[in-house]
């Protein structure tokens, strides 16, 4: 999967707020170690893990490891996954550590992450060091998010991490693809039909989609808007353009070389697989659930 966030890279850094709207950034340099978990309140597979990874940001706090927990999903797409359930989820004393709201998406589409829960381990020099899933099996506490914590004394010792990776085992995240349109250019209707027939022939029906309509040389500006239609997924471009932030129609080049108003249909599928790609799409995939459940 293009752009997915791999054992060896720097993890992206951000800054997102946690449920009463404070501040949190990723600060690997002022940790001994940072675990970037990308968590829901509504997954099956997240809440199996859950106590899991408390246990694992309460043991390791006073040895400097920080535990962030990131909810990304959309929330008309998962109605548990709100500010307001997160804010209770706190109260009730259910997490350890700051717990952090991706409303934009932005963070999760940075990582490249496909699953709840999906955890990186980064050390202080802001290198992820292991990537997957907490444990072999969410239907086992037992094993008590062995990887992670294997990952952490390692990195905490200055070793190399024997098990760096694992293939992420949750739910899918629920993402939304955002059209933006400028009225002055006619096309947008019929992208706005586009994406629907692609969702459609992807069985993509879970992934949310909105309009939003630019309307001046600033707002095309401050979301980078190269050209009427647009699809943006977490804020960024589904097909990257070079093309400066204007309103006008956009330029598409289809897969034959010719210009046009509206990218290819096999274009634009090739682009949700990438980007929005679910934990069974990837190579390598182990299914979690018994035989008896396949």
């Amino acid at each position: 999967m293009a752009d997915r966030i791999a054992v060896g890279d720097v993890a992206p850094a951000f800054t997102l707020p946690d449920p009463y709207g404070v501040e949190v950034a990723l600060d690997p340099a002022s940790s001994a170690a940072t675990v970037v978990v990308f968590t829901a309140n509504g997954c099956p597979y997240a809440l199996a893990w859950h106590d899991r990874i408390q246990s694992v940001a309460r043991d390791y706090a006073e040895r400097g490891v920080r535990v962030l927990q990131i909810v990304s999903n959309d929330e008309e797409g998962a109605p548990l996954d709100t500010v307001e359930r997160m804010r209770e989820r706190v109260e009730n004393g259910e997490l350890a550590g700051p717990f952090l709201k991706d409303a934009d998406q932005s963070v999760i589409r940075a990582y490249g992450a496909v699953a709840t829960p999906e955890v990186y381990v980064v050390d202080r020099d802001g290198i992820v060091r292991y990537h997957g899933a907490p444990d072999a099996a969410h239907a086992r506490p037992e094993l008590d998010a062995n990887w992670v914590r294997d990952a952490l004394e390692a990195v905490l010792a200055g070793g190399d991490v024997a098990h760096p990776s694992s293939a992420p085992s949750g739910c899918s995240i629920k993402w939304r693809i955002d059209l933006l349109w400028w009225e002055g250019c006619p096309s947008h209707h019929e992208a706005a039909d586009l994406l629907s027939g692609v969702l459609e022939e992807l069985g993509r029906h879970e992934v949310l989609v909105g309009r939003r309509e630019v309307r001046t040389p600033a707002d095309a500006a401050a979301v980078g808007f190269p050209g009427s239609p647009t699809y943006l997924v977490g804020g960024a471009d589904l097909l990257p353009s070079d093309a400066p932030p204007a309103l006008g129609c956009r330029v598409y080049t289809t897969a034959d070389g010719r210009p046009a108003p509206l990218p290819d249909r096999d274009q634009l599928a090739d682009a949700i697989r990438t980007t929005l790609a679910r934990p069974w799409d990837l190579p390598g995939w182990v299914d979690p659930r018994p035989e008896s459940q396949r």
